[in-house]
């Protein structure tokens, strides 16, 4: 007997109706919410550490998470050892402190307020000012022994989410296997996209927290120690927790500080109170500033770039409806929304939601860049074809002894790692007065076997227009092992001399590529710092040259280098080919 099947409407009915059934049931059970989801997070952070234990000592997958937790529970019962007893010695003294600030705010506001003939009395105040403080520092020396009793009290929960979390990691392959099979025909490889987009996302935001917190509060310990404010230890502790509130947790941070610095003033600076006041005040905006223009683009990448009025929003949202962890975890929230929405989008234009041009390695923003750096061979100009030709028809009679039996790829693998060893070469050569004359062989050597000539340049397809749209925006100059006078030649040919303010050849500095001298020397020309350069190259050759000089690197695909080894050899940006750069940045 044939199945039956379901129409179109019977369809749309059975999806409205699980989808409010879900709505309901999350509704009826939110108080699980919190649990689970933190159980979720747990998982989502004990898991690399299961992995890397598993692949490393090829233990059984349930025996790795085993001692994963049993080393969490390990330090979950050292650190009350070892961190408590500071972090309560620091708490009595900012106890103490918050009271003497409390007597010097309320024999402050106690004078009476004179302004031109008129004065003003604010007894009435500061009598309920006197009530809130006293109510407010009461519980502050037993809030210890309160929270203590709070995690006794809540013992089966934190049971619950380790038991939830434990089989999480314990079968996290099955999860993911079990997804993958019921995705739709056809959205398997789309839906496991997704996946890993959002698996960033998380990555990044605690990848960024963990960073930020431990930069953060040690930078904000010195540098209170430094100025001499009392309790400097504990404003640098306040300052790396309240980092995992975004937005709020740095004004937060510094009020304590302000406090403090306002009614005791430094320890040894001779500075009034109010004058050092407005220097922690400095500091902490100066830390902030270089945290959000510097740290957190660096530290938490691109997909957790999001304007300031969205977290904002967000973790008021987050706070309204899932009290403090709704204000921790709204940034990942509000940055796994976006990677849905813009799927969502895309397919609602029928685009392509995860183009395939654009594979990063690391994270490079158009905002951090003022110049960029060209190759030649293989970034501009194609590679030379016929000599790879030539040199896989030579490795033919090895065939089966090559990487996948193919000879092409290994010709162009042999043609990249000689490039390092040949500029080395090149570079003797020059000291020793000797590099034209080996080149100018070398080029009658090529003429005389057919191949391609200086005279016979063929451009990447599109990098016309790709320079034409980035001279606009960036100074562009060409670095190349190549002589001046060979890119000249080739930017004449292409009608592109005025888009370039600097070239680099081989006879401009004593070394060239992977020295960063060519790169630092391009820099130099051109007025801008190393650190705001992209190099633009083909090869691992351009990619180190980069890293040392210390500038941005993006390797294309369209020379001799392939995607994996551009990425070890340190590219924040990897593209199919350099006419797609201009879409990057």
């Amino acid at each position: 007997m044939a199945p039956t099947m379901w129409s179109r409407t019977t369809k749309r009915v059975v999806v409205v109706g699980l989808v409010i059934i879900l709505l309901l049931v999350l509704y009826l059970f939110r108080g699980l919410l919190p649990p689970v989801l933190l159980a979720i997070v747990l998982a989502y952070l004990l898991k690399p550490f299961a992995d890397l234990l598993e692949r490393r000592t090829r233990l059984p997958r349930t025996l790795a998470v085993i001692l994963v937790y049993l080393v969490l529970l390990l330090l979950l019962t050292t650190i009350p050892i070892t961190v408590v007893p500071y972090a309560v010695e620091q708490f009595n003294r900012l106890n103490l402190n918050l009271q003497r600030l409390g007597d010097n705010l309320i024999a402050f506001l106690s004078q009476p307020i004179v302004i031109l003939d008129s004065t003003f009395s604010l007894e009435d105040l500061v009598g309920d000012l006197q009530v809130a403080l006293q109510d407010l520092l009461r519980p502050f020396a037993t809030q210890t022994l309160s929270i203590l009793f709070n995690v006794a009290s809540s013992f089966l929960w934190i049971l619950s989410i380790f038991i939830i979390s434990f089989y999480l990691v314990k079968d996290a392959g099955q999860l993911r296997a079990f997804l993958d099979r019921i995705a739709p025909a056809g959205y398997t490889d789309e839906l496991r996209r997704l996946r890993e987009e959002i698996n960033g996302v998380w990555k990044a935001f605690f990848r960024g927290q963990v960073v930020l917190g431990l930069v953060i509060g040690v930078v904000v310990w010195i540098s209170m120690l430094i100025v001499g404010l009392p309790n400097a230890g504990l404003m640098g502790l306040l300052a790396g927790l309240l980092e995992v509130i975004p937005t709020f947790g740095p004004v937060l941070a510094t009020i304590p500080a302000l406090l403090i610095a306002f009614f005791q003033g430094s320890t040894y600076l001779p500075l009034s109170n109010f004058w050092f006041a407005v220097l922690v005040l400095g500091i902490y905006l100066l830390i902030q500033q270089t945290e959000n223009a510097y740290l957190v683009p660096r530290i938490m990448g691109r997909r957790m770039l999001l304007h300031p009025v969205v977290i904002f929003i967000g973790v008021l949202a987050g706070g309204l409806l899932f009290g403090a962890l709704g204000i921790l975890l709204a940034a990942p929230v509000l940055g796994t929304i976006r990677v849905l929405l813009r799927y969502v989008y895309t397919k609602l234009l029928d685009e392509d939601p995860f183009p395939p041009e654009f594979l990063q390695a690391g994270e490079v923003y158009p905002g951090e860049i003022d110049a960029i750096l060209f190759d030649l061979d293989g970034t501009l100009i194609e590679t030379d074809d016929e000599a790879v030709a030539s040199l896989a028809r030579r490795l033919e009679p090895v065939r089966r002894f090559l990487p996948r039996r193919d000879p092409s790829r290994s010709a162009r693998r042999i043609l990249m790692a000689t490039e390092g060893p040949a500029n080395s070469i090149l570079t003797f050569l020059d000291r020793l007065g000797l590099d034209d004359t080996v080149f100018g062989l070398g080029d009658k050597l090529r003429s005389m076997r057919g191949l391609n000539t200086p005279l016979n340049f063929r451009p990447v397809d599109g990098v016309g227009e790709t320079l034409q749209d980035l001279s606009h925006r960036y100074h562009l100059a060409i670095v190349t092992t190549r002589s001046r006078g060979h890119a000249e030649l080739f930017l004449r040919q292409q009608e592109l001399s005025d888009l370039f303010k600097v070239i680099v050849g081989r006879e401009d500095t004593w070394r060239v590529k992977p020295h960063p001298s060519p790169v630092l020397h391009a820099a130099e020309k051109l007025d801008v710092s190393v650190e705001r350069c992209l190099m633009v190259g083909d090869t691992t050759v351009d990619m180190w040259a980069a890293r040392s000089a210390g500038a941005r690197s993006a390797g294309v695909l369209c020379g001799f280098g392939e995607e994996d080894e551009l990425k070890r050899a340190g590219a924040d940006l990897i593209l199919e080919t350099t006419s797609q750069l201009n879409r990057w940045m």
